[in-house]
């Protein structure tokens, strides 16, 4: 007798076995297609963000100031701007608006800025800015590198030109 008419049991465990483990590797794979198909996503392209204009108003003395940016979105998917660093600031930034009511005006955290497929953002005071505090003294015409982070990882590298406020 051969070993393997000796072990029948042994042999079917094999033979079930190596069907099996391809069997539920391609069960896993057509889960998570399905999954990633019914998210919405698939096909898409993904956000393709520009900078178009950016500025940063030059700050006075012991004074915060803002930053704004035109965002571009040529991709096919929306971007949602969740931070913004300088690093030549050297101090904390924050996403805001400003509000009114009740007749007065306050300025709102956002905790992010949307910008749509296939649109732009033009940030203002009402759409929203960056909020930079306690910045160092900055000369008009002065370049100032910003990092612009979306969600889902992306990274923007801009740089502003310092104006005058108003301007």
């Amino acid at each position: 007798m051969t070993s393997a008419s000796a072990d029948p049991a042994g042999r079917r465990a094999a033979v079930t076995a190596a069907i099996l483990v391809p069997v539920a590797a391609c069960a896993v794979t057509l889960a998570l297609l399905t999954a990633y198909v019914s998210s919405g996503a698939a096909g898409e392209p993904p956000a393709k963000i520009t900078v178009t204009r950016a500025r940063v108003v030059q700050p006075l003395a012991g004074r915060d100031t803002v930053a704004y940016f035109d965002l571009r979105n040529t991709g096919g998917a929306d971007a949602s701007l969740v931070s913004v660093e300088a690093p030549l600031l050297g101090s904390p930034t924050m996403l805001a608006r400003d509000v009114e009511s009740d007749g007065a005006g306050r300025m709102e955290a956002l905790r992010e800025l949307k910008v749509p497929a296939g649109g732009e953002v033009r940030m203002s005071p009402a759409v929203g800015d960056v909020m930079v505090e306690d910045p160092p003294a900055l000369r008009l015409g002065e370049r100032v590198d910003f990092v612009l982070r979306f969600r889902g990882g992306d990274e923007i590298r801009a740089v502003a030109g310092v104006v005058r406020a108003g301007g």
